[in-house]
């Protein structure tokens, strides 16, 4: 007989999936133009500042829900409800050697990310988070940016909205969203807000011919900042060497510091001293180019190299440029948009190197008019001395300007000019321009996506498939290069996949790994141009793949004077169906509670099986056995071997017997 009442879901075999609830999920990029919830925004006065910066105090991991955070720079500092960015802006996990000037790629890199979040506790030292993290985030070159979010921003003409400058752990970003218009007259700037130059120290030593890439100071200057991180950048970090996109300080004697580099590689700074050190080629090297993918990653500009020099009239590098972050549904006005690098003044020793331009992360929905949108590179030093070293120039930033057509803005991303030196023959004196890139246009309005929607596995669906088929539709957006979307898909609130929709919206998407049995929910979200949609309605399944046990709960017994006994089936499940099976003949489908109509005498066995919502069925049925005796109570008689008729009752009985083989069997009928 079965045990009535097993358990039905059982623990999770390995290897099956069993995903958390869907309130541990990750926080994707789905804050599009933001809520809106600060209002509408005046400036009327220049170097507003609208951002709060804290440094990441300890690295967190993936899901972490609270941040740890050192002292806010700005105000309004955090408060719950905030939208915040969180970004590395530095900090390589392998800086490149001293002096390497190659290209930097960092498509697969930590640096540069960046990702929304939203505060829903903050105390002095703790934001806590509404939804966990979707990125891993080191404590080095982390910070916390306060993302205010408006209706409508107006710029007057002459003010501007301006980042804090970047103090090695915190600042350079100027960052908000706006559900409307923005108009600017003004400028929206992180101009000099990023990587900081090499400063400038006079070097009384007297010495000359000095060629190490990391020369000791002061013989050798100080390096520009870059994305190696604050181990390499300050009094200790000297020579001509770049190191990642910071570039080298200039080498004794009177040479020029190099350019920082960002999209565009920096220049290097000119030769040394002709009277006195042979016109050396001894400048900095400028920073190395840096690539990255422009819709994920934020990227500062690197600070020049500083010049060299004996006396105290020197000038430190340029200061690369900082980021500019807007999401707006309009864009209007003459003003302007910039995050160029700083360039440097004139002076009587080697000259520093400028500044490589920043980031220009802009997306617009409708159009977008402006009188310029620049991350160019700062302008090294000019010399008023005879063939002292130059600086080198600073190279572009980097740039992603969408919005639709219409309108329009003059987008600059170029490099900058070395200085000169006193001699007009030789201006630039072995110093180098800053290289130029070009910047990265969507000509399509941002698209905040539409959520897609989940056709199969139905609602409801109680299914003993594992890995049933995930099946929908989603919106398609032909303005793109590629029109097909990217649909992601999530198992009670994790991720387990991304398909592309086809040229009719629709996808479909193979689970990679069985499904756990129990209840689960399906959702899908959109992915265009690495925003999110919200989630698709939740389709709730149960996955079932454990049969049904069988229960006869009543039923004749031994041998009985019935030809219509009355059976009750049962089950551990509900909502099963039933099939029986009477003396070995075919299953059919029976009711849980019937009678079998008309049984011959002799024995019988009933077998019963349950096959549930899902589709399984009880592979070991329910077996009942027992004897109709109707004929022998009737010729039984007295007992004494006479019946009622007279007759001999053992000739009878197997007559009767004979007669109940060939009798056809009789289903089971309903009460």
């Amino acid at each position: 007989m079965k045990t009535p009442f097993m358990r039905k879901w059982l623990p999770t075999a390995v290897g099956l999936l069993a995903l958390g609830p869907a309130s541990a999920r990750a926080a994707p990029d789905t804050f599009a133009l933001g809520s809106g919830r600060d209002g509408a925004l005046a400036v009327s006065t220049s170097g507003t500042v609208i951002n709060a910066y804290a440094p990441l105090a300890v690295d967190v991991a993936r899901k972490a829900t609270s941040l740890l955070v050192g002292d806010c720079l700005g105000s309004p500092c955090f408060a719950a409800g905030d939208l915040v960015l969180v970004y590395q802006g530095t900090g390589l996990s392998t800086a490149p050697v001293s002096g390497d000037p190659a290209p930097l790629d960092l498509g697969t890199s930590q640096v540069g990310r960046w990702e929304f979040a939203r505060l829903s506790e903050v105390t002095a030292s703790t934001l806590r988070l509404t939804a966990p993290l979707v990125q891993d985030y080191p404590a080095e070159g982390t910070q916390v940016i306060r993302v205010p979010e408006y209706t409508t921003v107006s710029i007057a003409a002459g003010q501007s909205l301006v980042a804090t400058p970047w103090n090695g752990s915190a600042g350079g970003v100027v960052a908000f969203l706006a559900t409307g218009e923005v108009n600017n007259e003004g400028t929206i700037s992180a101009d000099g807000a990023g990587f900081r130059g090499g400063q400038y120290v006079a070097d009384t030593s007297g010495a000359r011919g000095c060629t190490e890439l990391d020369e000791g100071a002061p013989q050798g200057a100080q390096k520009g900042e870059g994305l190696a991180g604050a181990g390499r950048y300050g009094a200790t970090q000297s020579g001509r060497g770049n190191v990642a996109n910071g570039a080298g300080g200039a080498n004794c004697f009177r040479s020029g510091g190099g350019g920082g580099g960002n999209a565009g590689s920096g220049g290097q700074g000119g030769r040394s001293d002709t009277a006195s050190d042979s016109g050396r080629d001894a400048g900095g090297l400028g920073g190395a180019a840096v690539s990255a993918p422009l819709l994920t990653h934020l990227l500062f500009g690197g600070g020049g190299g500083a010049g060299h020099g004996s006396s105290a009239s020197g000038s430190g590098g340029g200061t690369g440029g900082g980021a500019v972050f807007l999401r707006a549904s309009q864009l209007l006005g003459s003003g302007t948009l910039s995050a160029s690098g700083g360039s440097v003044g004139t002076v009587t020793e080697g000259g520093s190197g400028g500044g490589a331009g920043g980031a220009l992360y802009v997306r617009i929905v409708r159009s977008a008019g402006c009188g310029a949108a620049s991350a160019s590179g700062g302008i090294g030093s000019t010399s008023s001395s005879a063939r002292v070293g130059p600086g080198g120039g600073g190279g572009s930033g980097q740039v992603l300007f969408q919005a639709a057509p219409g309108a329009g803005c003059t987008i600059i991303a170029t490099g900058a000019a070395s200085g000169g030196q006193l001699v007009p023959a030789d201006g630039a004196y072995g110093a180098q321009a800053g290289q130029s890139s070009t910047p990265s246009q969507l000509n399509y309005g941002f698209i905040i996506p539409v959520p897609p929607t989940v056709v199969t596995p139905p609602d409801g669906t109680i299914t003993n498939n594992v890995r049933p088929a995930i099946t929908g539709t989603s919106t398609l957006y032909p303005q793109r290069t590629e029109p097909n979307t990217e649909v992601i898909l999530y198992i009670d609130g994790e991720e387990v996949g991304r398909v592309m929709s086809d040229a009719a919206g629709d996808y479909a998407f193979d689970l990679p790994q069985d499904l756990a049995e129990g209840p689960h929910t399906v959702r899908a979200a959109a992915a265009v141009d690495a925003v999110q949609s919200l989630d698709s309605a939740p389709n709730n399944l149960i996955v079932d793949i454990t049969p049904p046990e069988t229960l006869v709960l009543s039923g004749p017994k031994g041998a009985v004077q019935e030809r219509n006994p009355r059976f009750e089936f049962g089950s551990n499940e509900g909502e099963v169906t039933y099939t029986c099976s009477l003396d070995g003949e075919e299953f059919v489908p029976c009711p849980p509670s019937g009678v079998f109509e008309d049984l011959p005498d002799g024995p019988h066995t009933v077998r019963v099986r349950a096959r549930d919502r899902a589709g399984n069925e009880d592979d070991s049925p329910a077996s009942w056995s027992f004897t109709v005796a109707v004929a022998d109570r009737a010729l039984i008689g007295d007992g004494l071997g006479c019946s009622a008729t007279g007759r001999n009752t053992s000739i009878l009985w197997l007559s009767l017997g004979l007669l109940a083989v060939g009798l056809n069997r009789r289903r089971l009928g309903g009460p």
